[in-house]
């Protein structure tokens, strides 16, 4: 059985596959699987993953008939999972060669169910790369709503730990990602930081953290409507993200 299972959810992600397949592949820990998740490509990602499923017997692929969006894309192949550890890759993502073992290792030492580490913004074309991202060295529900820099594709989770856990089927505002951490802190799971840069996020024109007026109206309805906090508590944590927000990304994107 693998040690760790990869999932990546891909839709229309061609041109970025190959690289995010060739990432995994070049990985010093060898113990794992890369469930793909085909969420109703109509370009040239299908043909590609089945090369690599035919190709590396560690490569899966589950195809969904229509497009069903990353939250229930991710819970698909949560279903088929065989590893200890869950890692979260998306189709136009990088990691660097060490991020599987440092995290493992980071993780078993200290017997933490929920971590993630440090990467940096490539730009669209990943020719440029941005400053360091990091986030708090402990994630509580404050730090969730008031920091940034937990970025999914450096998030690795222990499902010893943590035995089950889902993304939310209709993932509000887009935000599936800060649900399941939130539900994760709720449950009494804190997430703790690996101070190391292992990972590269690929902005583009469609990527979501590119309309920051949407990223800011979206964090307050999720502050008001999922984590039902009162209308002043809201409000100072709002004021502390859209600042966070923005100090991040004006010194993290590639220039």
């Amino acid at each position: 059985m693998p040690l760790v299972t990869i999932v990546t959810p891909v839709y229309n992600a061609a041109r970025w596959l190959p690289e995010t397949l060739e990432a995994v592949r070049a990985q010093t820990l060898t113990s794992w699987e890369q469930i793909l998740v085909d969420d109703g490509s109509t370009d040239e990602s299908v043909f590609i993953e089945q090369l690599a499923v035919a190709k590396y017997y560690r490569v899966r692929l589950l195809r969904t008939p229509h497009n069903i969006g990353p939250s229930a894309a991710r819970n698909l192949a949560l279903d088929a999972a065989r590893g200890r550890f869950i890692a979260f890759l998306d189709a136009d993502d990088l990691w660097l060669p060490e991020k599987l073992a440092l995290s493992i290792e980071w993780m078993t030492d200290h017997e933490y169910p929920f971590i993630y580490h440090d990467y940096r913004h490539i730009s669209y074309d990943g020719k440029r790369i941005g400053n360091l991202v990091a986030g708090p060295n402990e994630l509580n529900l404050r730090r969730l709503h008031t920091q940034r820099g937990i970025g999914c594709l450096t998030v690795m989770i222990d499902k010893e730990k943590i035995p089950q856990f889902r993304f939310p089927p209709i993932a509000p505002y887009r935000a599936e990602d800060f649900c399941l951490w939130a539900s994760l802190i709720k449950h009494g799971y804190i997430g703790h930081r690996l101070p190391l840069d292992l990972a590269r996020y690929r902005l583009s024109p469609k990527s979501r953290s590119a309309n920051k007026l949407q990223g800011s109206l979206n964090a307050w309805h999720l502050y008001r409507k999922i984590s039902n906090l009162s209308l002043p508590q809201a409000a100072w944590w709002w004021i502390q993200y859209a600042w966070n927000a923005f100090v991040l990304h004006y010194h993290a994107r590639p220039r």
